[in-house]
């Protein structure tokens, strides 16, 4: 059977078994992460080209897909081993200095509000949006003693929350510092994000989201 009769056969298989393993929880993929495959393409379409015995062509391409496949899920895991870091380490920290701040607020929700925009100002440090609330938003920080203030504007159906940082010291190199951030589902969200060398992890998908501004520097997005 000539390679070329299968290669497209084992590219749907591939990606079949991603979407399956995403399922699973076992790596983060759906397809909106597809187009950031196209370098295995690129490398699938040079194996498929390289006069070499057709055994050695589907060799490389299944080592190509495995290895693929074998990075995402250790990113995956290094990623949930990263966070829970963050968010729990500092509760070992011995330095008096640097003793983890612990910061939370809550805005309550008004359900005449049907539009809703977030303005968030971030230097350094992790971010997670990853769950609803009942309130309009909920907010948590753990890390160094960097602290956040927020104002919010309510007009009739309309409400504008600014979250921020209160000190004006430059945060440099790796802030020590984790915020998760969960909001309302019921509202249409807008989202404007100032972003400097921040880590942001940000799961949208049980939210409306009517605009996205997103003001990026050397972040992780």
């Amino acid at each position: 059977m000539k390679f070329r009769n299968i290669f497209w056969g084992v590219i749907l298989i591939f990606l079949g078994i991603l979407f399956i393993l995403s399922n699973l929880n076992m790596i983060q993929f759906d397809w909106y992460h597809l187009w950031r495959l196209w370098p295995v393409v690129l490398i699938l379409w040079g194996v498929s080209i390289l006069p070499a015995h057709n055994l050695i062509k589907m060799f490389l391409t299944l080592l190509v897909l495995g290895g693929t496949v074998y990075f995402m899920v250790d990113r995956t895991i290094a990623w949930d081993k990263g966070r829970s870091f963050n968010i729990e380490k500092w509760e070992d920290w011995d330095d008096a200095d640097n003793m983890p701040v612990s910061q939370s607020f809550n805005i309550p929700y008004d359900d005449s509000v049907s539009n809703a925009m977030l303005e968030l100002d971030l230097a350094a440090g992790s971010f997670y949006i990853d769950d609803s609330t009942n309130n309009l938003i909920d907010f948590n920080k753990k890390g160094d003693k960097v602290k956040y203030s927020y104002n919010i504007k309510r007009t009739d159906e309309r409400a504008v929350i600014r979250i921020e940082r209160e000190e004006n010291k430059i945060i440099t190199g790796k802030s020590k510092h984790s915020v998760s951030l969960n909001l309302n589902a019921e509202p249409v969200w807008d989202l404007n994000l100032d972003v400097g060398a921040a880590s942001l992890q940000f799961d949208l998908s049980d939210f409306k989201i009517k605009n996205l501004d997103l003001d990026g520097g050397a972040a992780s997005l």
